[in-house]
């Protein structure tokens, strides 16, 4: 390897503040092996990094700081670092990966294949579905789904793999010991129960608005792909996607209602050359390593007097149940157990406010 760094300096820098993505890249294409950063006279490093006498000692040798190296002895067994075999192999690749990760779960599910899905916090129906449906399927063919806990289409995918029976990773833009949003506490303990959380930021570190746009990049940076359901001209996740095209990775596109502001973000990106996804084997067949979906039957129907209820609802709109009554002409109390047997035999999915989808 040519990062000859030891553990524990790793650790150091991951936990040092001013060694940003930007420092990092500096330092990689200065230093080879990146070792010798730490035999660099001081001005050298100064002028390299835009650091001060004070911070160029610390790149010099972080250990000689007490605060610094406890805190490296405390996350020793909880951190991997890039001169480790375990550290996820893509994320070498990439300009300015992180000297040391944070975790928490099954590491090994770094080295299997994984993919990212984003979207907006404030999805629509449609975007739920979509998202839950994509990251079943793609669980289901044996990809590790990873994207960012926030609300809307990250929980929604994150929530699907573990519904499958599948792990998920959830890459945190606060500390390890952080949980944000605090609504996502028990998906966020779950993940850690049957997947995996990652974070590059020290414990203790708040959900501070510059942290996701580099959290993003770790997200594409560990990924062969990147999946965006949902996105306004200003989201987020669109810089997910151009880190993930800038790191070489494939970026994939549901595309939604042109009436949609949540789909100017998608359209915009297909029309730059990102691949449109109409199922997931528009997805799958981009990958390596020949993943497919398992010999998938045609969905069975319910039994025909479920039928005529399940008839009513649609993929793409949530419908409240008094409204589904409504249409079918009977009363809720009359569709109530019928609606109740669809969602326990997986045709319909429930959303908050008695409102429901199909789910196949």
């Amino acid at each position: 390897m040519s990062d000859l760094l030891s553990r524990d300096v790793c650790i150091a820098y991951a936990l040092t503040p001013f060694i940003t993505p930007v420092r990092i890249r500096l330092l990689r294409e200065h230093f080879e092996p990146l070792a010798q950063a730490q035999q660099a006279p001081l001005k050298l490093l100064q002028g390299l990094l835009s650091i001060d006498a004070d911070q160029a000692e610390v790149v010099k040798n972080p250990l000689r700081l007490d605060r610094l190296r406890e805190q490296v002895e405390s996350l020793r067994a909880s951190a991997v670092t890039i001169v480790d075999s375990e550290y996820p192999p893509l994320l070498r690749e990439i300009v300015d990966p992180p000297f040391a990760l944070s975790y928490r779960g099954d590491l090994s599910l770094l080295q299997k294949p994984m993919l990212a899905m984003v979207g907006s916090r404030r999805a629509s129906a449609y975007g739920m579905n979509a998202a839950a449906h994509l990251a079943q399927q793609l669980a289901s063919a044996g990809v590790v789904i990873v994207s960012g806990l926030a609300r809307g289409i990250d929980a929604a995918s994150h929530q699907a793999a573990l519904d499958a029976v599948s792990p998920t990773i959830a890459v945190l833009g606060t500390g390890i010991d952080v949980i944000y949003p605090r609504s996502h506490t028990r998906l966020t303990r779950t993940i850690a129960e049957r997947g995996l959380l990652l974070t590059e930021f020290p414990p203790g570190t708040p959900p501070l608005a510059a942290n996701f746009p580099i959290r993003n990049r770790l997200i594409s940076g560990i990924t062969l792909g990147t999946v965006i359901v949902e996105a306004t001209g200003r989201s987020g996740s669109l810089i997910t996607a151009r880190t993930a095209a800038e790191q070489g990775r494939e970026v994939f596109c549901v595309p939604g209602s042109i009436f949609a502001a949540a789909s100017e973000g998608p359209h915009r990106l297909i029309q730059y050359g990102a691949k449109l996804v109409h199922d997931v084997n528009d997805i799958l067949e981009e990958l390596p390593g020949g993943l497919c979906m398992p010999g998938a039957q045609p969905d069975s129907q319910p039994e025909s007097p479920l039928r005529e209820v399940l008839a009513v609802f649609t993929r793409e709109e949530a419908i409240h149940i008094d409204s589904a009554a409504a249409k079918l002409g009977r009363s809720v109390a009359n569709i109530s157990d019928a609606v109740l047997q669809l969602e326990l035999g997986g045709w319909l999915r429930a959303l908050p406010g008695a409102r429901y989808v199909r789910a196949k």
